[in-house]
């Protein structure tokens, strides 16, 4: 007995203080219905899910140290569910139907509960089925408890891509194994393109290895969106720094981010704090999020752009206000180039991992864990041509934020402080940079992820048709995502002296 009343004393002691840190943090409230609906994003009607009645849904907002209560209401005909994306939540509040919580019914409201324990840039969507791809997504924006890196304004970003498509439809059409996407976006391939661009043997190497016609990105979309549409402005100042909360809520898509205006700094990766690094043009992965610092140039309205990775498609926000100055276009990727060379054993392997270079024996040994490009060991050197003169940015990402202007900020303006350091204005925005400004403004059309489903022209929907391709990685108009630039502000790795174990999965199916 006196253990039962020593459980039962603790019990009410955890809840005692779990009552009282929720009684001093503030309870920010929100209610968010999500509902089905006619939705025009293209120029015609398609069937979407809302949050309030908008894609994306609101942008829920609040301080470390707040307690969250956001009340979920399915208006929907089936279940829903939110995942806090990044956000560390009690395991019953995470939103994974079925595996941490019990789905919402129809015509009924969940309430997550739990502590805001963290700052930075996160975001929210569904964890149902496919409703995050028909709109079940929206921004985190957190505050820090200490005030740090001021700027004049902060702004969400949050790119996504949309199909009018049912979602339904486009994995159907994805398990036929079609090639109707790619024709649908300018990647198809053949030998009379191989032969175009004079690449017959990648070509006849592709084949002779039995692998499929490749692609970066499976599905065509109609557009792709920022902040819900394929064209928005964000207001700002000549001169004012800028920190966009970039976010990848997109289904798919990886997208290639560049401002006309000038270099970005990111300061923050996955909600966390970096060293700061300057980059012209970066990739961000699919849920990834990313915060960058801009300086507005003195006139003008300049382009944001995200560029799908495979190049069917971009978003534009356009920052500032005046004659606008478009950024440039990213070229489109090479789909016939490899990557490796291939010898008799590939070409007479009989299973697909042989056919990769990666007998069944390398798989048991996990060959396939060791982190790294898969295949560079055994790259054609050829491939290399040309990458000891590339610029990797290394002493960009030593460049320290200092000297900021403390200026307060123009009428209407927002001013945030978020990350302790401080950033050195560029004295040019385009420095180092060569970019036209006097492009043509593009057309909507070029927006459109799907140009080439009724082009009969000859080759018209084969990736050779492009006059500019590049290579990702061999070329810096392509580049690889910043990971190994990235470096934290504070130690992240775990103490040598804490026991380690490790699990293989290895998924070979």
């Amino acid at each position: 007995m006196p253990e039962v009343k020593a459980a039962a004393v603790a019990i009410l002691i955890f809840f005692t203080l779990f009552a009282n840190i929720q009684a001093q943090a503030a309870t920010v409230e929100y209610d968010l219905s999500i509902a089905q609906q006619e939705v025009n994003i293209t120029g015609k009607s398609a069937r979407g899910m809302t949050i309030n009645g908008t894609i994306p849904g609101p942008t829920l907002r609040f301080k470390e140290g707040d307690f969250a209560r956001i009340h979920v209401h399915n208006k929907m005909s089936v279940e829903t569910s939110i995942h806090w994306h990044g956000v560390l939540v009690p395991p019953d509040m995470d939103g994974v139907p079925n595996v941490s919580f019990p789905p919402i019914e129809p015509g009924t409201t969940f309430t997550y509960e739990f502590p805001i324990r963290q700052s930075g840039t996160y975001w929210y969507h569904s964890h149902t089925s496919l409703q995050e791809q028909s709109g079940v997504y929206g921004a985190i924006v957190i505050k820090p408890r200490q005030k740090g890196l001021q700027t004049d304004r902060d702004h969400v970003v949050l790119f996504s891509d949309w199909t009018d498509e049912n979602p339904y439809e486009v994995l159907r059409t994805l398990k036929r194994g079609s090639e109707w996407y790619a024709i649908q976006k300018g990647s198809g391939q053949s030998i009379l393109g191989a032969a175009r661009l004079g690449m017959l043997g990648d070509y006849f190497k592709r084949e002779l290895q039995r692998m499929p016609p490749m692609d970066i990105a499976d599905v065509a979309y109609d557009r792709f969106l920022a902040n819900g549409e394929p064209e928005s402005t964000l207001p700002a100042e000549p001169n004012e720094t800028v920190r966009l909360r970039i976010i990848d809520g997109s289904a798919t898509t990886y997208f290639h981010l560049e401002f006309a205006g000038g270099p970005m700094t990111i300061v923050a990766a996955d909600g966390l704090d970096v060293q700061p690094v300057k980059e012209n043009l970066f990739l961000i992965g699919v849920a990834e999020t990313y915060d960058v610092i801009i300086q507005v140039p003195a006139s003008g309205a300049y382009e944001f752009r995200a560029t799908a990775h495979d190049g069917s498609g971009y978003a534009s926000v356009w920052i500032g206000s005046g004659k606008r100055h478009p950024a440039p276009d990213v070229p489109k990727p090479n789909l016939y180039h490899i990557m490796h060379h291939f010898n008799l054993k590939q070409v007479f392997s009989l299973t697909p991992a042989g056919t990769m270079g990666m007998p069944d024996r390398k798989v048991e040994a996990g060959t396939f864990d060791k982190p790294g490009m898969m295949g560079m060991g055994s790259m054609d050197m050829g491939v290399m041509h040309g990458m000891e003169s590339m610029d990797h940015g290394a002493e960009a990402a030593k460049t320290k934020m200092e000297g900021m202007d403390h200026r307060p900020p123009a009428d209407g303006g927002d001013r945030s402080h978020d990350a302790g350091m401080q950033m050195e204005h560029p004295t040019s925005p385009s420095k180092g940079m060569d970019r036209d400004h006097s492009m043509p403004i593009p057309s909507q059309a070029s927006r459109n992820g799907k140009k080439y489903g009724t082009d009969f022209g000859f080759l018209a929907a084969d990736a050779s048709a492009s006059k500019n391709l590049a290579a990702d990685g061999m070329d810096p108009r392509r580049p690889w995502p910043p990971y190994a630039k990235l470096r934290a502000t504070k130690p992240t790795t775990f103490s040598e002296d804490k026991p380690v174990r490790e699990i293989r999965l290895t998924l070979d199916g």
